[in-house]
């Protein structure tokens, strides 16, 4: 009994990771489409820069669009480098939604490292349903 609730557990947590992280990829993808259908180019500026924990640095980045003033954070570095309060950033935003925004350069909203991270996510997550359903398939089995 104990082993069929751990699987069942088990399975029902790597589903829920791949179905997350499917769903985190999805969204980026949409969005950065978004951009592209109707992009505007616009300059932020680094209003400030606050400390997160176990991650580093996020710069709080403002900028307007279509006289609508906006707010996004976005880890752009740490170190004497990094953007701190006035520097000013390159951002592409969505003309219907003026919210969704990336870097200029960078092809989805989150960055182009957490795409791929987004992916893989969802691969394991499928791969370790794939697997907790097949032992348990062979427990079941087995206990007949």
């Amino acid at each position: 009994m104990r082993t069929r609730l751990a699987l069942w557990g088990a399975g029902l947590l790597c589903l829920l990771v791949a179905v997350l992280g499917g769903c985190s990829a999805s969204l980026q993808w949409r969005q950065a489409e978004r951009i592209d259908a109707a992009p505007v180019r616009v300059t932020g500026v680094v209003t400030a820069v606050e400390k997160v924990p176990r991650s580093g640095d996020e710069q709080v980045i403002t900028y307007e669009v279509q006289g609508h003033r906006h707010t996004v954070r976005r880890a752009l570095g740490t170190g004497p480098g990094s953007p701190g309060p006035g520097h000013r950033v390159c951002l592409e935003a969505d003309r219907g939604h003026p919210g969704v925004v990336r870097l200029c350069g960078e092809r989805y909203p989150s960055g182009d490292d957490m795409y791929p991270t987004y992916v893989l996510v969802t691969v394991t997550g499928a791969i370790g349903a794939c697997v907790v359903a097949g032992v348990a398939l062979g427990v079941r089995r087995r206990s007949r």
